[in-house]
Order: C-alpha cells, then sequence, then structure tokens
C-alpha cells in the first residue's frame, strides 16, 4: 500500500509540474506573441528590446521542455528581424517579423495545454 501511495504522489507531483510548465510556457509566448504582433509596420519606428528581454527571459525556462531545435529557430528568428532592423530593410523586415510570428505562435500552440494538443 506504501508503495502504491508513493507512486500516485509522484504522478501528481509530475503532472502538476508539467501542467505548470505549460501553462507558464503558453502564456509567456502568447504575450511574446502580442509584442511581436504590436511592432510598427514601419522598420525605423520598431523597438526590440523589449522582444529580445522577453525572450531571453523565456529561453532559460522553455529550454527544458522544448526542443533546442525549436528555440533555436525562434533565437535564429529574432536575430534576423533585428539585422533587417538595423539596416532599414522594410521587405526583409516585414517577413523576418510574420516568420517569428508564426514560430512563436507554434510554440505556444504546442506547449499549452489544449484540446488540439492533446488528440
Amino acid at each position: 500500500m506504501k508503495a502504491f501511495l508513493c507512486a500516485l504522489s509522484v504522478l501528481v507531483l509530475l503532472s502538476c509540474a508539467v501542467a505548470i510548465n505549460a501553462v507558464y510556457v503558453q502564456t509567456q509566448t502568447d504575450a511574446l506573441a502580442d509584442a511581436i504582433q504590436n511592432l510598427p509596420s514601419e522598420a525605423e519606428k520598431a523597438n526590440l528590446d523589449n522582444i529580445r528581454a522577453q525572450w531571453d527571459k523565456l529561453e532559460p525556462v522553455i529550454s527544458y521542455s522544448v526542443s533546442h531545435k525549436e528555440a533555436d529557430r525562434i533565437a535564429d528568428a529574432l536575430t534576423d528581424l533585428e539585422s533587417h532592423h538595423k539596416t532599414g530593410e522594410v521587405k526583409e523586415y516585414h517577413a523576418a517579423r510574420e516568420q517569428l510570428l508564426e514560430l512563436v505562435r507554434r510554440l505556444s500552440e504546442s506547449e499549452g495545454i489544449s484540446l488540439k494538443s492533446i488528440f
């Protein structure tokens, strides 16, 4: 009976940890996606410091539950966006912004708790 209760306790503890991580990642990536979405369309008016700060805060936490390949794609897309922002390449800035937004949204959907991610 003790072994069963111990195993049940471990199961509950792990389930809580997974649920808390999923909620945290989903809320933080949704906030990051909103910040990217709200970037001005003019590259010279955009301030990417807030987005970089949000990603630098989020990346160490999600690296425990997300594949490094997926996190690296987001980091590369953000670097690409920053590069096009600095050089003033408007067309490439918009394309990099959309790519980064898509990657962050995909991460939010895949890590969050929803019927779509369960089935």
